[in-house]
């Protein structure tokens, strides 16, 4: 059976969909639950450079929190601390969301270093400054072209409003072009 690698929240966030707010079983919402504090516990291991201990948190994580899960089954008590975990849910959602937003100020700000959030798709300050200002770029010339684009039918339809008022409307043009 191969590894799953639980990792922090990457940039990609995608909103949940119709499909995904099927009700969820126990054990589903007790799976998210605990991967949700294994992600939490893997960036502050990344935060501060504990590549080792994020890596055995990746590989031997998801093993770990199906046999949680399984457990809390048959254990009444441990099903009631993992539960706690399931109503903290909704919150430590808007944490995960906010954890690549946080680690790029951080890294911009030279607290941290990118590679120490990589896979939460964070980016070099330089690398995120010359993307934003190729996007301000690529937005400039799509409104000087669309600029361009209007004087010019502005520019056509004052020539044909101009032929029109003096009896040379395209269509009596092309009418004596024809003839």
């Amino acid at each position: 059976m191969p590894r799953r690698s639980a990792t922090i929240p990457d940039q990609s966030y995608e909103p949940e969909t119709k499909e995904d707010k099927a009700p969820k079983t126990q054990d589903e919402l007790r799976q998210e639950a605990l991967s949700g504090v294994l992600q939490l516990i893997q960036f502050g291991c990344l935060a501060f450079g504990n590549f080792a201990d994020a890596g055995a948190i990746g590989v031997f994580g998801p093993p770990m929190v199906s046999e949680t899960v399984d457990l809390a089954k048959a254990n009444s008590k441990v099903a009631s601390k993992v539960d706690l975990l399931i109503e903290i849910g909704p919150y430590a959602g808007v944490v995960a969301a906010a954890i690549p937003f946080l680690a790029q100020l951080l890294v911009n700000h030279k607290v941290f270093k990118a590679e120490q959030f990589a896979n939460a798709g964070v980016m070099t300050p330089e690398s995120l400054e010359s993307e934003m200002k190729m996007q301000v770029m690529q937005r400039a010339m799509e409104a000087k072209a669309k600029q361009m684009e209007m004087q010019n039918e502005m520019k056509r339809m004052q020539e044909e409003m101009a032929a029109s008022m003096n009896g040379n409307s395209e269509r009596d043009n092309t009418q004596t072009n024809a003839e």
